[in-house]
């Protein structure tokens, strides 16, 4: 049963019932009464990451495969490994630099199977100061796999780093070059002819990319944190630009692709590709800074160098061109309004779009391991990516409470983790799932059920076998007098909401959000509510009778007039505590214009491919065809179908079910232009609208949530 009282329940469509699996162990805090004490209250601890129940994890003769704990399978016996850099020569002329990390000092001399990173933020950089290098291989990834048996490559993209040529983020023709790397990686007599990929971002999309023209050699890929449509998933999500992430994004790549150095502020250039002297150092092929700008390209040709020695200014020449060609992607991607709208090169996003490499992907039925996080802004294409492909490909999905990366924010630290061993957690994963398709190693990984997940305030990592849960429930929550979410539909009314443009869903002490974590910027606190609902318009639930899981995709569908004839809607989720503190489930966003409901298949080459998109949620097309360029005209009252981005959350008895409607979230978003000409929320010519929410039988505004039904399972604590 739900939790009493609470809501309206509708049964689901039929399916597999999913195989349960982790135990945990909790633990209560408590002490002083800080901020942290507050959000701690929102639910129990996990301090534990056992696994039981699970047929496949193997423990014999010393060997164990099973979540997070591998042993036996795959020793690491390799104590060193060779380095070097060097170009890959692509077809068109132009040049991928490369790093070439070898095991040495092990049990065996090669070949060995190769993973692969194909990158535009670096492979590697060097301080022309001091001559000190990062790379691959002394990461914490490269420390990990070179030890058990890896080769490892890393690679620049075209118009990055050390690499020639120039680049418009997202063009097709990247796909191709990672193709052309992957056939050259296999030709080398240190590879056995299996490579791997991983990688997070822009990482991941590189992964489908290139498995999209389907290189023989590439038998398996880990993407991480990618959306499956890149217009909603990153330029606009709910059909409205993202400037907060494209600001810090565009800034971050203009620096980096032009090589410059800022020791201050960490900024170093990339590694050169060659040693032109010969020497064995590295830091005098990067030209002098000779103006002190940061920038050597400012400084004319022909570059100097600190040794004097000649050169042919390789390292020079593809800074030029990365200069010269490159286009800004905030430039081009701001005035992409549409999802139809070609980019300079006359791509549209159905083109550069994971989703464009989807139908090549699933033609190559590669295993693919897709990793999200519940609080990444990317956090539904990995759920559709997953869902989607998962009937051509061997496809596991693993779903940490993280944000874009997986051991990126405050919530491990919230559920009792030491978030300085939350990385080796997935690369721990990685090294199974590569065991298995690199290596050929038996080690039960594909046999496990497919979805890994965390389920956040309740028992922690959980089995299930198919997404969305085959046994999820709906439940339906209406806006009611009094600000309510009630379990029937009420007195007919309505509520009012004057437009606060200066709402801002940023949160800690850095500003962070899901959105802005995609730059990197996640919150460093947990993200709290309570006072930010003062600027909406707010409905919430009694206490909880009982626990109630949420695991799914909640569906808002508000029915909604407006003084103004546009707006942008953006909705919150959250939990509320027995002391009144609201901290954020989730959230999910609209501009009104796009309001109309289409086929969520065309979000894959419009729908060209005839490929079905799952799982099923709404879709609002985002072609220049479905914008209503006045939709709340002539008083209409409009329903708008927002989807919240994916969660797996129990809310505790005692606490409330809450959401919160704003109509801004500045600087995050761009301001509605119709309403606030200058993008500026504090403008004096600004429009703030006064929007009214409609609640009757003839317009039933609501909240659906995927409740999923308690399932006693035996739990042990771990050691």
């Amino acid at each position: 049963m739900p939790p009493a009282r609470h809501a309206r329940m509708v049964e689901p469509r039929r399916g597999r019932t999913p195989l349960s699996c982790v135990g945990s162990a909790f633990n209560e805090q408590s002490g002083k009464r800080t901020m942290k004490h507050v959000i701690l209250s929102f639910g129990i601890i996990f301090l534990g990451i056992g696994v039981i129940g699970v047929t496949t994890a193997v423990a014999q003769d010393g060997k164990v495969s099973a979540p997070f704990k591998y042993e036996g399978y795959s020793n690491d016996r390799y104590k060193t490994h060779s380095t070097r850099s060097t170009y890959v020569p692509l077809a068109d002329g132009e040049k991928l630099a490369v790093d070439l990390f070898i095991p040495q000092d092990g049990p065996s001399n090669g070949p060995f199977p190769v993973i692969l990173m194909y990158t535009p933020y670096c492979r590697s950089n060097v301080d022309p100061g001091t001559g000190e290098i990062n790379d691959l291989g002394q990461s914490e990834r490269g420390r990990f796999f070179l030890p058990h048996g890896y080769a490892m490559v890393a690679a620049d993209m075209r118009g990055t780093g050390a690499s020639t040529g120039w680049l418009q983020d997202f063009m097709p023709k990247l796909a191709d070059d990672g193709k052309e790397l992957v056939d050259w990686i296999a030709k080398q007599p240190w590879c056995d002819g299996n490579v791997g990929m991983m990688g997070d971002s822009y990482l991941g999309w590189s992964q489908l990319a290139t498995a999209s023209r389907r290189p023989t050699a590439l038998k398996c890929i880990a993407p991480g944190v990618i959306p499956l449509d890149g217009f909603t998933g990153e330029v606009a999500p709910g059909g409205v630009f993202l400037q907060g992430f494209f600001e810090m994004f565009s800034s971050y790549m203009d620096v980096i692709l032009h090589n410059r150095y800022f020791p201050k502020r960490g900024i170093r250039p990339t590694k050169p590709a060659v040693d032109e002297d010969g020497d064995g150092e590295w830091a005098d092929e990067v030209p002098v800074d000779q103006d002190g700008s940061g920038d050597f390209l400012d400084d004319g040709f022909p570059p100097k160098y600190r040794d004097g020695n000649p050169r042919k200014h390789l390292y020079y020449k593809a800074t030029l061109d990365h200069h010269k060609g490159n286009y800004n992607y905030m430039k081009w991607a701001s005035k992409v309004h549409f999802a139809d709208v070609k980019s300079p090169l006359g791509y549209t996003m159905y083109d550069m779009s994971p989703s464009g490499f989807v139908p090549g992907t699933m033609a190559s039925r590669i295993p693919i391991l897709n990793i999200g996080g519940w609080f990444d802004g990317f956090s539904r294409g990995t759920t559709e990516l997953f869902a989607t492909m998962r009937a051509t490909n061997p496809s596991k999905m693993l779903m940490p409470p993280s944000y874009h990366d997986f051991n990126t924010g405050p919530f491990w630290a919230h559920f009792g983790y030491d978030k300085s061993k939350v990385l080796r957690m997935s690369l721990t994963e990685h090294l199974r799932f590569f065991d298995r398709y690199l290596k050929g190693i038996p080690n039960g990984y594909d046999q496990e059920p497919p979805i890994l997940m965390y389920v956040m305030n309740g028992e922690g990592w959980r089995f299930e076998n198919e997404w969305p849960l085959a046994r999820e429930k709906k439940v339906t929550y209406f806006m009611d007098s009094g600000h309510r979410l009630a379990s029937n539909m009420g007195a007919d009314g309505a509520d009012e909401y004057k437009v606060d443009f200066t709402h801002d869903s940023s949160y800690g002490s850095n500003d962070g959000n899901r959105w802005k974590g995609i730059g990197m910027v996640s919150p460093d606190s947990l993200p709290s509510r309570t006072d930010k609902n003062q600027q909406c318009l707010v409905y919430t639930s009694v206490p909880m009778s009982e626990d109630m899981e949420v695991t799914g995709h909640p569906i808002m569908r508000l029915w909604v007039s407006s003084t103004e004839d546009d707006g942008d809607f953006f909705v919150f989720l959250e939990d509320v505590n027995e002391s009144g503190e609201s901290v954020l489930v989730t959230e999910g966003g609209l501009r009104a214009g796009f309001h109309g409901l289409r086929d969520n298949d065309r979000m894959i080459q419009a729908g060209s491919e005839r490929i079905e998109v799952l799982p099923e949620l709404p879709w609002h097309g985002y072609e220049q065809a479905d914008l209503a360029d006045a939709p709340f005209a002539n008083n209409a009252v409009v329903e708008l179908v927002i989807d919240f981005a994916p969660t797996s959350w129990v809310f505790k008895k005692g606490h409330q079910i809450r959401v919160s409607i704003a109509c801004a979230d500045y600087p995050t978003f761009v301001l509605n232009s119709k309403l606030s000409p200058d993008n500026n929320p504090k403008a004096e010519n600004n429009l703030a609208p006064t929007i009214t929410v409609h609640r009757s039988a003839e317009y039933p505004s609501s909240l659906e949530l995927p409740w999923i039904p308690t399932k006693k399972r035996t739990q042990e604590k771990s050691e």
